[in-house]
């Protein structure tokens, strides 16, 4: 049964869940994972079942509002995640075995708010395998310094370009400096920088039908993947510099790559696309249980060989969209503004469905 996701395990691929809620750790299923699915690791999202019951009435009792509410209950989530994956944790010494929790988007544009947040969650579930996840915006960069320079994991969200990996690289390296200056021990930090390709598709191809030429129409589904190539290329070179080997002789772990929205959407692409396409050593793929079951049935995974070879192809895939009058950078950033409207809605969307379920209890602040 975990014969295919086994082989990615080989090739050095991280399988992490996306999105798991409460239910899951109360009827083992995360156990069954790590067991069954090769799975390692996850980032967390409040579920509505009724395991949030009995905590949602207490809180109710305490008129805790849905803010309070749901810092509480997520708070609760990543302790019991954290503690059900401590084995993978302690068995990889530290590699996997993580938990990442987002922080409210709405700190994202601002770098004081973005660390105090992240302070504060660290600090509340106060587990060495937790990573927080911080957008990689302009704004939250100095942030991720920071919080590295603390000793504080950092899962990178939406690197959505090469300059904005670049970034988000120099970012990681200056946090783990501060690190040492500060006296923390840098073989402990953890960091991945998540970059979104099933987004980045679906941004491009849309870009490509408005073109509406049959060339541009014909590298539909291309750009996501050639955008992750030149990530892991770039992340490959940094690897080699003299400021990495530094850190590296001073235990530091590099920060993973890891292919996010890799749930396809267009049905005339094959479910496992980018879980089959994206075998790079030491890299994350981040999946829905949807697909990690599709994978283990019917997936037909490349080689990380396969996928170091694809540079070029993936200089010339960039090439024809520049050619095309694609304008890759105006066209990422204004989806990166959509994709932090997008979770800013789906918090708010949280926190409406929280006072909702407080208010079955008799509270509605």
């Amino acid at each position: 049964m975990g014969g295919i996701l086994r082989e990615l395990s080989e090739e050095g691929v991280s399988l992490w869940l996306d999105g798991l809620g409460r239910d899951r750790l109360a009827d083992g299923g995360l156990t069954g994972l790590v067991r069954d699915r090769y799975v390692v690791g996850v980032t967390g999202a409040l579920g509505d079942g009724d395991a949030y019951r009995e905590q949602l009435a207490a809180l109710a009792a305490c008129g805790a509002t849905a803010a309070t509410a749901l810092r509480e209950l997520t708070i609760s989530d990543l302790r019991w995640a954290c503690q059900e994956l401590e084995p993978v944790y302690l068995r990889t010494a530290g590699l996997d075995g993580l938990v990442s929790a987002r922080i409210d988007p709405a700190f994202a544009e601002g770098t004081c708010l973005t660390l105090a947040e992240a302070r504060s969650l660290h600090l509340a579930v106060d587990r060495p395998n937790l990573l927080l996840e911080i957008p990689a915006t302009p704004e939250a960069l100095p942030a991720i310094t920071r919080c590295l320079g603390e000793g504080i994991g950092v899962h990178v969200s939406l690197v959505l370009t090469e300059e904005r990996y670049r970034q988000v690289l120099e970012a990681f390296l200056a946090g783990l400096e501060l690190a040492v200056a500060n006296g923390v021990d840098v073989s402990r930090i953890n960091s991945v920088a998540g970059l979104p390709v099933g987004l980045l598709d679906t941004v491009l191809d849309r870009e490509l039908d408005l073109i509406g030429t049959q060339e541009a129409r014909a590298f539909r589904g291309q750009g996501g993947i050639a955008l992750a190539r030149l990530a892991y290329r770039r992340y490959e070179r940094a690897l080699g510099s003299a400021r990495w080997g530094g850190l590296a002789a001073l235990g530091a772990r590099p920060q993973r790559l890891l292919w996010d929205a890799t749930e396809v959407m267009d049905r005339r692409y094959r479910d496992t696309r980018y879980a089959e396409e994206l075998v790079a050593p030491n890299s994350v793929t981040l999946l829905s249980e949807r697909t990690l079951t599709a994978l283990a049935d019917h997936g037909r995974p490349a080689s990380a060989a396969r996928f170091a070879g694809g540079y070029a192809d993936a200089e010339q895939v960039l090439g024809y969209l520049d050619r095309f009058g694609v304008d890759l950078p105006k066209l990422l950033a204004g989806a990166e503004r959509e994709a932090l409207a997008g979770l800013r809605l789906a918090r708010a969307a949280l926190l409406e469905r929280v006072l909702a379920r407080l208010a079955e209890f008799g509270t509605a602040a």
